[in-house]
């Protein structure tokens, strides 16, 4: 995809965004031209004022024009006040609703998140590519609609004292946005390329704090230090250079208006002296007249600048659109239904069985996951996928989790297809466990409970005790409430997998789904833990992906897949 392909994109996607709030928008707009007005009028009664003072002809009324310079000003300042509340609450609210987006998004992806990126890159564009959209909707298009009402406002206010003038200022100001339209393409690329550095670096910086005690065993903390200062100086050499382009462009768009006033202030001073009469229409120039167009052509090109300013603000917002609609287009075309379709099956017992229907799944690169897979798993069933890494063994539970959706073919609980489920009401009844699972900040019982009455004591001590992990959380300083860790840290392998494996039996959930749960732990630890999993599963309908032999031990049944074909079964 070409550049301009995807910044057209992006611009859909933006205007998709802001279409709720145009509302907002408009209202942010119309307060900023109507402070111009009020700026017109406090120019009118200043030059009026003057005008007299100079004649000397201050009649009775020079007061009430004093006194209507400083209302003028107080009615300017409460509609650019209310121009800017407008204009942040249109910002939220479109901040807001995409942020919900990317956590759905996140939620429907569960753990093949890391499809998308990084957990640090996720996190920059939860947080850092969300809030560069600020800019773009409580500054731009706002500005947007201000531009094109002002300087024609100036111009008609302008014309009845002169012509020539109007024509200066109309004949100038559209060279500032051709300018503007120039230096933004090159803005846009800059901070595109920002964008994904910041991404990067935040990966990075991410990845180094959860292996820190691993680099640290291996003496390899300095090199770690070295990749992460690599990836902040090019970050920092990409922020530098989007820097350079909004200097640059704001630079030259002040000397083009600068040079536009200047050519309407030296008409005006020729005027004044009598050396210059076209374009006031045969009458002489007085100084109300002039100072009142000279205090107006400032207001006439601030718009425009003002544009031209914010026109970074546009350039970063593509550039985040462009990484957002990146996690976005991750999420499957079709998940589970968001709404209640099919809900009447009791959450608490297994399917009576769950059935793929010829399912294929290719992903959107072209790779084919699974091809004409068709098997039976009955209640109470325990069935291992065995085969290489690669053979579509993840991509079977993330169907039937409903993380993903099949290209062609139906996943069907008890004859039911799934798709037509309620996606929260089918989480219901699922256990996942996995070999690196996901840890918070928070508790050994929050970690445990997550989702369940975290008073439940007896809920949380049975499934420790099944997991064998009581009495290592009894010997803790606060037992139960004992802090665990983001990232797990003074937790052993396999005391992390008990916790994780506590979780799945808290949620006491009929159907489970494991991917892997023991690849990575000693073969003592991992027997122990097969212990466990064989306990704790009975009466539960069970689909594991492994390719250890020592899995076949436990189970049911064995299904082997071999490069996104289901070749055989056995017992």
């Amino acid at each position: 995809m070409s550049v301009a392909d995807d910044e057209t994109l992006s611009m859909h996607w933006l205007a998709a965004r802001i279409d709720p709030v145009r509302g907002w928008i408009a209202r942010a707009a119309i307060s900023g031209v109507l402070a111009t007005a009020a700026y017109a009028a406090f120019a009118a009664v200043l030059a009026q004022l003057i005008g007299r003072w100079s004649r000397g002809d201050l009649a009775a009324s020079g007061w009430l024009l004093a006194i209507a310079i400083p209302a003028a000003l107080i009615v300017r300042s409460v509609l650019h006040a209310l121009k800017e509340w407008a204009a942040a609450r249109a910002s939220v609210m479109v901040r807001l609703r995409v942020r919900d987006e990317l956590l759905d998004a996140f939620a429907a992806l569960g753990p093949l998140r890391s499809n998308a990126g990084s957990d640090g890159a996720l996190a920059s564009v939860l947080v850092d590519q969300v809030d560069a959209l600020d800019g773009y909707v409580s500054r731009y298009r706002p500005q947007q609609l201000i531009v094109l009402a002002v300087p024609l406002l100036i111009a008609v206010l302008v014309f009845p004292s002169s012509w020539l003038a109007a024509l200066i200022l109309l004949g100038c100001g559209p060279l500032i946005p051709l300018f503007m339209v120039l230096v933004g393409r090159q803005a846009a690329a800059a901070s595109t390329q920002q964008a994904g550095a910041l991404a990067q670096l935040g990966g990075q910086f991410l990845d180094l704090v959860r292996g820190l005690p691993t680099l640290r065993l291996l003496g390899r903390v300095d090199a770690g230090a070295t990749r992460l200062d690599t990836g902040a100086q090019d970050y920092r050499h990409r922020s530098m250079q989007v820097l350079r382009i909004a200097f640059l462009s704001s630079a030259v768009l002040e000397l083009f208006a600068s040079i536009a006033i200047a050519m309407v202030a030296l008409y005006l001073g020729l005027a004044l002296l009598g050396r210059f009469d076209v374009g006031h229409y045969g009458t002489p120039m007085t100084l109300d007249k002039a100072l009142f167009i000279l205090l107006l052509a400032p207001e006439f090109f601030a718009p425009l600048r003002q544009l031209g300013s914010d026109y970074h603000a546009r350039a970063q917002a593509v550039a985040a659109a462009a990484a957002i609609r990146g996690v976005l287009e991750k999420v499957p075309s079709a998940t589970l239904a968001t709404h209640a379709v099919i809900e009447h099956f009791d959450s608490t017992t297994a399917p009576a069985f769950i059935e793929f229907d010829h399912v294929t799944l290719q992903h959107t690169d072209g790779r084919v996951a699974l091809e004409d897979v068709s098997l039976r798993i009955e209640r109470g069933e325990r069935v291992l996928l065995s085969g290489a890494s690669g053979a579509g063994k993840t991509s079977v539970l993330a169907l039937l989790a409903g993380f993903m959706t099949p290209t062609t073919g139906r996943v069907l609980i008890d004859g039911e297809d799934l798709a037509q489920h309620n996606r929260e009401t089918w989480w219901r009844n699922l256990a996942w466990l996995e070999q690196r699972p996901e840890w918070f900040a928070a508790s050994v019982r929050d970690n445990v409970l997550i989702g369940r009455d975290r008073e439940d004591g007896v809920r949380l001590w049975t499934t420790l005790e099944h997991a064998g992990l009581a009495d290592d959380v009894r010997a803790l300083p606060l037992q139960a409430d004992t802090p665990l860790g983001q990232a797990g840290g003074g937790w052993s392998g396999g005391q992390l997998q008990r916790i994780a494996l506590a979780r799945a039996l808290a949620r006491d959930a009929p159907l489970w789904l494991l991917d892997e749960p023991l690849a990575h732990l000693d073969r003592e630890t991992a027997d122990a833990l097969r212990v466990s999993l064989d306990e704790g599963s009975r009466g539960r309908s069970v689909l594991i992906a492994s390719h250890d032999d020592a899995d076949r031990e436990w189970v049911d049944r064995v299904l082997t897949l071999d490069g996104g074909r289901l070749m055989q079964a056995s017992t």
